[in-house]
């Protein structure tokens, strides 16, 4: 049941036991009245009481045109039985069948008159007589004078509130037949019978206008400018509603604004069959009023109700105080309204402005949690396919909602950027690849807010990410490969590798909660990249590597990765001669798997070599301070050196014998150093400080490796700037639509197809690999 307002509590303290005193005074007398006149009721009034139905199953067919008046008032009875207190007076003074009519009594204006008990009269229950324009602006005033009254009453009652009103508001207190209360926007669900016990205000908006005394609204109507009878929005009507918003942060002008918001907001509905209370038959008067409300309507609220902090800083949600109850349909006809705008919106700059602007009612969505999940959909929409702009500025709002609206909103919002980011990520192109990289980013972000409940997320799609590959291991057919060798298997790889990286430890170097998933993130991706260790997904396995390798640097945690570059190494792929053609380098970046066309050729080989080469160099950097060093880089120098021998890749192995002096150099330092150290190897103080201050790109393979990432960052800048152009040439050929893309671009998307699927080779090579 919704909540009452003040006039029903108000009604229900004063005048509730005198109008129940009333209703059965008139059922005595309506008895009373039947049972004088038995031949029109029958023998069974006196039993049946007042009950309008039954008396009229009694009446004879004969006498039914003597009795209608009575008839129609006793069913009325009958359907005020049933209603609560609040319907009752709504369904009287909203009443279609009957007109309101004054009565001798003042609190109960509008009430049907009454037979008094022990009249002795024969005289039937009056009809109300239909009123005249006069009798209605009598009325009006009348109700003018009580509310008066009764802020004078509140002025005695509650000096304190009605002071604050004076000094904040004091157009509620000058009460001039236009200032109706807003707790009637409440009666919009008898309005709309089809719309949402959410949507108070929309269905109440007509009520607030029919308010109005009519000889002021007919003045009114006359000075405006009509469309079919629906006032129309006129630039002057806009300003003067900010002039009142700015200068006096006037509530009926905030009414008046948010009417006409509703319209605008829902002007190119077409399913919308709703007449609203205005009209706007101009663009520029449309964008003039959006401005209006975006900016100035929050803050009339905030004057209204200040903002209050938390201890840290954080602004208070709003959702309680008499204050709030009273404004809280206009602050959910605002937050609907803005949000079913920028659902209809498609111009990105108006998108962007509209959610920087709405920003600000962030803390107005407390008491409306299904505006907010509404709003917080639309946002990560926004947040998966706008342009860059309203993408970041859709992800601030989100993270700046999970700030300040709490936990509950939190969890959804978690849940929503990682759903949102998987169903993103089926497909890598030259489009699509910035775009991950920058969602990846905002998820790490976003998953920093709470590490506890971060960590619930995250363990449990690490854990559906396992039960893939558990699948595959088992069941080894091409349905569970392929639930793992996809773009959304790794790229959710990848996103972990980043949020554990970033936040597995805090500022004082602390493992937090999230510093838990390390080893069941580490098994998952390793799993994925031996689950079919062929030639054909090298791409896969380096981008796996490439991962881990950030979870090395920013955790410290040792993961064994130098035997799988090994593995490289010492295939097929990499001692075979390769077969010379005039491929174009392959993107490692944008696919999983090897077409082909590209397997067994030459340049397959020289960039499998050059990514095992960069990768190593990394690898072992991380690791150029530690205590044990030179034992880690023994496997690699023998491994490196044996390469060296065997094989015939000139420019491959000038960069692996370089790396092997670098390896070399680096174990003598660090040698150096150990020689130099006071404490015992059981000294584990001792050896976590080893080298601690000593800055890594300062050793000989840091150094190494830091010439060898500003060679590799200009290479990419280059292959960025190329894959723009290409981009751009074909949304030019796409805008113009006169030529289709070549068969390079063919053969390319080809290849990207072949990445969503498996080929019976391959198969053949994981059974050959699970045999052995």
């Amino acid at each position: 049941m919704a909540k009452a307002t003040k006039a029903t509590i108000k009604y229900q303290k004063k005048h509730l036991k005198s109008a129940i005193e009333q209703r059965r005074k008139k059922q005595k007398a309506t008895q009373l009245y039947k049972k004088r006149n038995p031949k029109k009721f029958g023998r069974g009034a006196n039993a049946e009481g007042s009950s309008g139905a039954d008396n009229e199953d009694a009446q004879d067919d004969n006498e039914e045109e003597h009795d209608n008046d009575d008839a129609e008032n006793e069913k009325g009875d009958e359907k005020s039985k049933g209603l609560s207190v609040d319907e009752f007076f709504n369904n009287d003074l909203d009443s279609d069948d009957e007109e309101e009519f004054e009565s001798d009594n003042e609190d109960f204006a509008g009430i049907d008159t009454i037979v008094e008990d022990g009249d002795g009269s024969d005289m039937e229950v009056p009809v109300p007589k239909k009123q005249t324009a006069a009798d209605k602006a009598k009325q009006a005033a009348k109700a003018e004078a009580n509310q008066k009254i009764q802020l004078e009453a509140l002025k005695e009652k509650d000096p304190e509130f009605y002071k604050y009103l004076k000094d904040n508001d004091s157009e509620l207190l000058e009460f001039d037949g236009e200032m109706e209360d807003l707790a009637s926007e409440e009666e919009d669900e008898d309005e709309d019978e089809d719309d949402d016990n959410d949507e108070e205000m929309e269905g109440g908006d007509e009520e607030m206008e029919e308010a109005e005394p009519k000889s002021k609204k007919a003045k009114n109507m006359e000075e405006e400018e009509t469309m079919d009878g629906v006032p129309l929005v006129t630039k002057d009507m806009v300003a003067a509603w900010q002039t009142a918003l700015v200068e006096k942060h006037s509530l009926r002008a905030l009414r008046r604004v948010l009417l006409a918001f509703r319209a605008g907001a829902h002007l190119h509905d077409a399913e919308d069959s709703r007449t609203y209370a205005y009209r706007i038959n101009s663009p520029i008067i449309f964008n003039k009023l959006v401005v209006l409300c975006l900016k100035h309507v929050i803050p009339t609220l905030d004057h209204h109700l200040p903002i209050q902090t938390t201890a840290g800083g954080k602004p208070k949600p709003v959702n309680s105080g008499s204050k709030y109850t009273t404004l809280q349909p206009l602050i959910k006809s605002f937050l609907q309204n803005t949000v079913f705008l920028l659902k209809e919106l498609t111009d990105q700059e108006m998108i962007y402005f509209v959610i920087r602007e709405s920003e600000k009612a962030i803390r107005y969505l407390v008491g409306f949690p299904k505006v907010t999940k509404d709003l917080l959909k639309h946002l990560l929409f926004l947040w998966s396919t706008a342009s860059d702009r309203v993408r970041i500025i859709s992800f601030l709002t989100i993270r700046t909602m999970c700030l300040q609206l709490g936990s509950t909103l939190l969890d959804l919002a978690l849940k929503g950027v990682y759903l949102t980011f998987v169903r993103y990520a089926k497909t890598t192109t030259v489009h699509t690849l910035p775009n991950l990289h920058l969602m990846q980013n905002c998820v790490a972000q976003l998953y920093g807010l709470d590490f506890e409940r971060s960590y619930q997320h995250g363990f449990v799609y690490i854990r559906q990410l396992a039960i893939h590959l558990r699948n595959a291991v088992l069941v080894k057919t091409k349905e569970s490969f392929k639930a793992v060798y996809n773009w959304q298997y790794l790229h959710c790889l990848g996103l972990w590798s980043q949020v554990v990286s970033t936040h597995a430890l805090n500022n004082a170097g602390q493992p937090t909660p999230l510093h838990a998933l390390i080893y069941p993130l580490v098994q998952v991706s390793l799993g994925a990249l031996r689950l079919i260790p062929t030639s054909t997904y090298y791409p896969l396995r380096f981008q796996i590597i490439r991962n881990l390798i950030l979870l090395v640097e920013n955790t410290g945690t040792f993961i064994p990765l130098a035997p799988f570059l090994f593995e490289v190494l010492e295939g097929g792929e990499m001692k075979r001669p390769g077969r010379k053609g005039t491929l174009k380098p392959l993107e490692w970046d944008l696919g999983f798997k090897c077409s082909k066309e590209y397997k067994g050729s030459r340049v397959y080989q020289d960039g499998t070599g050059e990514q095992v080469y960069e990768l190593m160099t990394e690898y072992y950097a991380l690791f150029s301070t530690s205590i044990s060093f030179p034992e880690l880089a023994i496997p690699a120098i023998v491994q490196l050196k044996r390469f060296i021998k065997k094989s015939s890749l000139v420019k491959l192995t000038k960069q692996f014998a370089g790396l092997v002096d670098k390896l070399e150099q680096n174990s003598r330092f660090v040698e150096a150093e150990r020689n130099k150290a006071d404490f015992s190897p059981s000294d584990a103080a001792g050896v976590s400080g080893f080298m601690r201050s000593q800055d890594k790109e300062k050793t000989p393979l840091g150094s190494y490796w830091k010439g060898v990432k500003r060679s590799v960052m200009a290479k990419r800048k280059m292959i960025e700037e190329a894959r723009k152009d290409r981009a751009e040439r074909e949304d030019k050929a796409e805008s113009s639509g006169s030529s289709r893309r070549g068969k390079g671009d063919e053969d390319e998307d080809e290849g990207e197809d072949e990445d969503e699927s498996m080929d019976e080779d391959d198969l053949e090579e994981v059974e050959d690999d699970y045999s052995e």
